[in-house]
């Protein structure tokens, strides 16, 4: 039987983290994902899970047509969101990477447990928006440069 995970990645984003903004314009969301998909290695299997805050929806959801998109609000409310797609979807079944576009450090001990359960995990992050143990927990680090 084929391993349905095998070259499989999903990438997991944190808009707000990602354009450091708690509502985005939806230009700043297209160029990040311009930036993002010219510095995070793709393949053609790849999905894409992005959560925002409600008052971000409409922002998001224009720029991002295509990817399943999270709305949660509160303190963390999207972090939260996208650690309970790690384990609710079983992420660790279904991909052979997981790319965690966020430095939060929230998402620490769930790139822990990834890394365990034998994924890789990847960071992406804005360089000064990246949590030192996350940084030290992920298995490769990719700063999001948005100005190149």
């Amino acid at each position: 039987m084929r391993n349905l995970s095998q070259g499989r990645a999903v990438h997991l984003l944190d808009v707000e983290n990602l354009t450091g903004a708690a509502r985005p314009a939806t230009r700043d969301v297209q160029t990040m994902m311009s930036h993002y998909r010219e510095q995070v290695p793709t393949g053609g299997m790849d999905q894409y899970v992005a959560a925002v805050n409600h008052g971000a929806l409409v922002t998001v959801g224009l720029a991002l047509a295509g990817v399943q998109l999270l709305i949660r609000s509160g303190p963390d409310g999207a972090d939260r969101a996208l650690g309970e797609v790690i384990r609710l979807d079983h992420l660790d079944d279904r991909f052979e990477r997981v790319v965690i576009g966020s430095g939060d450090g929230i998402f620490t001990d769930l790139a822990g447990w990834l890394s365990g359960r034998g994924v890789m995990v990847v960071v992406v992050s804005r360089p000064n928006a990246l949590n030192r143990r996350l940084r030290r927990t992920a298995g490769q680090v990719i700063s999001l440069d948005l100005a190149a």
